[in-house]
């Protein structure tokens, strides 16, 4: 949590005391994140344990506010797990006796979960458990549940970092055949030994877990993979990709070349050892990108017989393949880009038929703002109105998403069909006076 408020600077977090006794073993400590508007009604906060933690806000018209931030242990830590409620239920009694707000004969309490932004994705389900008799005080805790190994997925880079890890394997979907992917669904069926009676009796966090698990397994045992830095983004089709690490390629053999130019007594025999495994590589490139390169002289098979005019002739050829997978490297992602340039006009032309919010959001929200009004002008041919009061302007926004935005454009049959102001601006006219256009035939003047 420390790592992710470092990246929110829009909100203020509290933390619990880490709880460092001998005899209690903790996994770390709970926090709260609050936006900056609401930071400065915070008044005092208590770290009841690691594992509880109490923020106080006070706001105007004597309004009270405590938020508890609480991690109940497994039951498989069953002495731990028990003092955590204790204090929770300490705690609540405590809050019982500070009083609710009352007037008027009328007590008013509402409870709310908190929760910082990055988690909501991760929320599976949340109700709320009905106390009974067991806790005197008047409130029913809210119970949620987020999936754990997504939550884990989004803080892997920085558990990566912590433990000095600078890479990680991802699954190379691109070349799965349709028979692997058989295979790995028949893999898959074979890991799930749960009957289905007992696996419908599980709750949804503990099935999403299950499945998450044996998918995992499954892929990391039949799917091909590789080993990629940490901060590796997809985005790129996998052909650009092999053609920009076969430029690569190229250019560090160019590199090579022109240091034994410079440095022509360091040579020796292991680099006629090394060139034939390079050889092979720059046959390979040659054969796939045949159509593109310009033909050069064929490449030596040793580099002793190079040796005699400095690697001159041998660079020049070398360095035109270079300029030819370069230009061909342009020309690519320059396709890509129209490509995905238009990929995402037409998503936003479909969406404008089939998911009209969607349309609206890509169009208009690129940063995720919000768009406020705070008065709306209704132009109405008869009784034009401007509206300021808010339920007035909230009503008007609702009502004109609702029925004015999902417009099926259609030309109309005819003329005298469209509204009367618009019929007289559209109809043709019987006839043009002549001199109708003789002020724009005539000479600009010299004060023009």
């Amino acid at each position: 949590m420390q790592y992710l408020s470092k990246r929110l600077p829009n909100y203020t977090v509290f933390f619990s005391s880490l709880d460092t006794s001998q005899h209690v073993h903790s996994s770390g400590d709970v926090s709260l994140f609050i936006d900056n508007s609401l930071a400065s009604h915070v008044h005092t906060y208590h770290s009841h344990s690691s594992h509880l933690l109490s923020v106080d806000l006070y706001f105007k018209g004597r309004v009270k506010l405590r938020v508890f931030v609480i991690y109940i242990p497994p039951t498989s830590n069953q002495i731990l797990r028990d003092s955590t409620i204790d204090l929770l239920m300490q705690a609540l009694s405590d809050v019982k006796r500070l009083g609710t707000f009352h007037h008027a004969d009328i007590i008013s309490r509402i409870d709310y979960v908190w929760s910082c932004p990055l988690l909501k994705f991760f929320l599976l389900t949340a109700f709320v458990f009905d106390m009974q008799d067991i806790c005197s005080s008047n409130h029913n805790p809210v119970i949620t549940y987020f999936d754990s190994s997504l939550l884990n997925a989004s803080v892997k880079l920085a558990r990566a970092k912590q433990l000095n890890r600078r890479s990680h394997h991802v699954f190379i979907f691109d070349s799965v055949s349709p028979a692997l992917w058989n295979t790995f669904l028949t893999h898959t069926d074979a890991l799930c030994t749960i009957p289905p009676f007992t696996f419908s009796s599980w709750h949804i966090n503990r099935m999403c877990e299950y499945l998450h698990s044996i998918i995992l397994k499954s892929a990391t045992h039949t799917l091909p993979a590789r080993t990629v830095r940490n901060d590796y983004t997809p985005k790129l089709p996998k052909g650009l990709e092999i053609l920009i690490q076969h430029c690569r390629f190229v250019s560090h053999v160019i590199h090579s070349i022109q240091l034994l130019c410079r440095y022509p007594s360091t040579f020796s025999s292991s680099h006629d050892t090394k060139w034939s495994s390079h050889l092979t590589c720059l046959g390979c490139i040659s054969k796939l990108y045949s159509a593109s390169l310009v033909s050069s002289s064929a490449l030596p098979l040793t580099l002793s017989s190079c040796h005699i005019d400095n690697f001159t002739a041998f660079l020049a050829s070398l360095t035109n393949m270079s300029k030819s997978l370069r230009g061909l490297h342009l020309l690519k992602e320059k396709e890509f880009q129209d490509f995905s340039i238009k990929t995402h006009i037409e998503n936003q032309n479909v969406n404008f038929n089939t998911d009209i919010s969607d349309f609206i959001n890509s169009a208009l929200s690129r940063s995720r703002h919000r768009i406020i009004l705070d008065r709306v002008f209704i132009n109405h041919p008869i009784t034009p109105r401007l509206l300021t009061d808010p339920k007035a302007v909230a009503d008007a926004v609702v009502d004109h998403f609702q029925n004015s935005v999902p417009i099926k454009a259609s030309p109309p049959s005819d003329i005298s069909v469209l509204p009367e102001r618009w019929c007289s601006v559209y109809t043709p006219k019987d006839g043009i006076a002549p001199d109708t256009y003789d002020s724009l035939l005539l000479s600009p003047s010299l004060e023009e």
